[in-house]
């Protein structure tokens, strides 16, 4: 009887190289693109597509029937190995090839959030607040800042993982 490896490591691999790619694209387009909240909701698309192959993969070594338990490992597999890919190109982007990128989302921050609470009626003193916090906020890319970014956003994904193993799970049929 074969055993059955983890597909989250072949597909956190190709998530990764994919991401980094993905990254390197917008960033070449130019800042506007790089810091795009339009292709954040596409690369999160991506992202998840990528993990939900890795959990059908295990499926399929299954024989077609999966539990939550089962199906989470390789779908969480997938964005830690993957983020842990775009979290190092990240920060030698902002760190080694383009320092300027910290200024830069600093400043795409405040006029995004100047936007959306403009959007939201928020009372002027609510957006001087906010966009003077942003201004005066340490933006600086470091390995510890890199590192914590990286645990948080893997707090994240686990949610993703949980929402796309409950998609991917399967129950075998009573008597199987």
């Amino acid at each position: 009887m074969q055993e059955n490896r983890n597909p989250g490591i072949k597909w956190g691999l190709i998530a990764g190289v994919v991401m980094v790619l993905w990254h390197v694209i917008e960033w070449k387009m130019g800042l506007s693109y790089f810091f795009s909240y339009k292709l954040r909701l596409i690369t999160l698309v991506i992202w998840a597509v990528l993990a939900l192959l890795a959990g059908l993969e295990a499926r399929k070594q299954q024989q077609g029937f999966i539990g939550f338990k089962a199906a989470i490992k390789p779908i969480f597999t997938t964005y830690v190995i993957s983020y842990l890919f775009v979290a190092i190109f990240i920060y030698i982007l902002y760190t080694v090839i383009e320092p300027s990128l910290q200024e830069a989302s600093k400043q795409y921050l405040m006029k995004d959030t100047e936007w959306l609470l403009k959007w939201m009626k928020a009372p002027k003193a609510e957006i001087d607040k906010q966009l003077k916090d942003i201004q005066t906020g340490d933006y600086s890319i470091s390995i510890k800042s890199t590192v914590l970014d990286y645990l948080k956003n893997l707090i994240k994904f686990f949610v993703w993982a949980v929402i796309l193993a409950l998609i991917v799970r399967k129950k075998a049929p009573q008597g199987r």
